[in-house]
């Protein structure tokens, strides 16, 4: 299938909509940024629980990848709470621009541990983890985050208010589930053609960046 059909099909499925009419929020209204851990966790130091280091997010898929279970005792102080649907976003340059961030998903017990280079950022019921994850990993997006960037070079880090300021569109939430799921599936068309073909390999890439414009912008 040619990269101008893949297109137009995905178009015709999900993607023709007047997305612009939808209303806007900002996120710090509609999820938690970086919200505490869960009052009175009672969790023996000897259990094993997630945990998920940076290298552990596959950038390119967006999906935690490499989790790890360790003693809750050795990663309870000096790392990242993060619970099950919780969306993390890396922090830290590169890791921001190149993509590591994911929906958390299948942990042990649906708690788990990360690096401190991470965000989190919690839905509430209006809004879908994963319609926030896609959002987020629009390249738009991680090019203005990259523009709020504070610190000094080589540890320059996006502030939690960039965040919070952000305007995300929010269809109804039936709504944002039916486009995730043409989206999904798009994606994984674009994984099976990078997987059975080397050609045209560039166009193939530029893929999840299009789809993820289309689905949150109609003006492109």
């Amino acid at each position: 299938m040619s990269n101008n059909i893949f297109l137009q099909e995905v178009n015709a499925q999900y993607l023709l909509r007047e997305l612009t009419k939808w209303p806007r929020a900002r996120l710090g209204e509609i999820a938690e940024i970086n919200p505490r851990r869960t009052a009175g966790l009672n969790r023996a130091d000897d259990e094993l629980t997630t945990f998920v280091p940076m290298e552990a997010v596959d950038a390119q898929s967006g999906a935690i990848t490499g989790a790890t279970l360790r003693p809750y005792q050795a990663i309870k102080k000096g790392y990242t709470y993060f619970e099950e649907n919780d969306v993390i976003f890396a922090k830290i340059t590169p890791c921001m621009q190149n993509g590591k961030h994911a929906v958390c998903e299948n942990l042990k017990d649906s708690l788990g541990f990360g690096s401190t280079e991470f965000h989190v950022l919690r839905a509430s019921k209006k809004l879908s983890p994963k319609w926030l994850h896609y959002f987020l990993r629009r390249p738009e997006l991680l090019e203005d985050a990259q523009r709020h960037f504070t610190g000094a070079v080589g540890q320059q880090r996006v502030p939690d208010n960039f965040l919070r300021e952000l305007e995300i569109p929010l269809p109804p939430y039936s709504e944002q589930l039916q486009i995730i799921s043409g989206l999904t599936m798009a994606l994984q068309s674009v994984d099976a053609a990078r997987l059975a073909t080397q050609k045209q390999l560039a166009a193939i890439e530029a893929l999840p960046a299009a789809l993820l414009r289309k689905a949150f912008n109609n003006n492109d």
